[in-house]
């Protein structure tokens, strides 16, 4: 897994470009897990809680 962020959906950052952030469209089940257990951090914007719902609904 790489990157150590996840970012919002449709971000195009210097970071995301450069593989160190990983934006949510892109986001594998690997990086949700992390994103999840705290591995990755989250600056998508969204509450924990809203992600949960969006996974649940996949």
């Amino acid at each position: 897994m790489t990157g150590t962020t996840i970012d919002p959906s449709g971000c195009n950052c210097d970071d995301c470009l450069r593989g160190s952030s990983i934006p949510l469209h892109r986001a594998t089940a690997a990086h949700l897990q992390g994103l999840m257990n705290g591995d990755l951090a989250n600056a998508t914007g969204l509450d924990l809680s809203d992600i949960e719902a969006v996974l649940d609904g996949l």
